[in-house]
């Protein structure tokens, strides 16, 4: 009885040392290195499986969306967001995140729904700044956006002093 007591637990051991993921923030982690390497495929694997593991984790979610935006799958990237905000109305990141997707699909007033959304979350967010006013550039609404890049180069985007340049004089 004892010897199969051993060979259990080191069997658990082993497998536990071996795979070494076993909860939904190890897959999180594991993915973000691999994200960070761009092993984009890899990195999508693993933020499936932490989904598989704790279907509402908000964190796999907004990774998940990050990585299709990454391999360009943006209508999918926002589904991804899409649940994420539901998960967390107050992360001024999932916001920027699908306003980028939104706005790479053409979707401008989107993209500037949820830019207007992370900036209201995060005020010194100078990134949604400089995205909004290009979106805004892109529907028409020209001193609005030469506004956003005034902001924009006062939080400290030094390219947004070059857009403005071209944009706005």
């Amino acid at each position: 009885m004892k010897k199969n007591i051993v060979t259990f637990t080191a069997a658990i051991l082993f497998s536990i040392t071996t795979f070494g993921q076993t909860t939904a923030d190890d897959f999180i982690r594991s993915g973000n290195q691999k994200e960070n390497q761009k092993d984009y495929k890899g990195a999508l694997a693993d933020f499936n499986k932490a989904l598989e593991i704790e279907p509402g984790n908000v964190n796999a979610f907004y990774y998940r969306g990050y990585v299709k935006f990454q391999l360009q799958d943006y209508a999918s990237a926002i589904v991804d967001y899409d649940s994420a905000a539901v998960l967390d109305d107050q992360d001024a990141e999932i916001f920027y995140g699908r306003g980028n997707a939104k706005f790479d699909l053409k979707n401008y007033k989107g993209a500037i729904e949820d830019f207007n959304k992370a900036i209201y979350l995060d005020p010194t967010d100078v990134d949604s700044y400089y995205n909004r006013a290009i979106a805004k550039y892109n529907i028409g609404e020209r001193e609005s956006a030469c506004k956003d890049l005034q902001m924009a180069l006062k939080l400290g985007d030094k390219t947004a002093e070059d857009v403005m340049r071209e944009l706005c004089n």
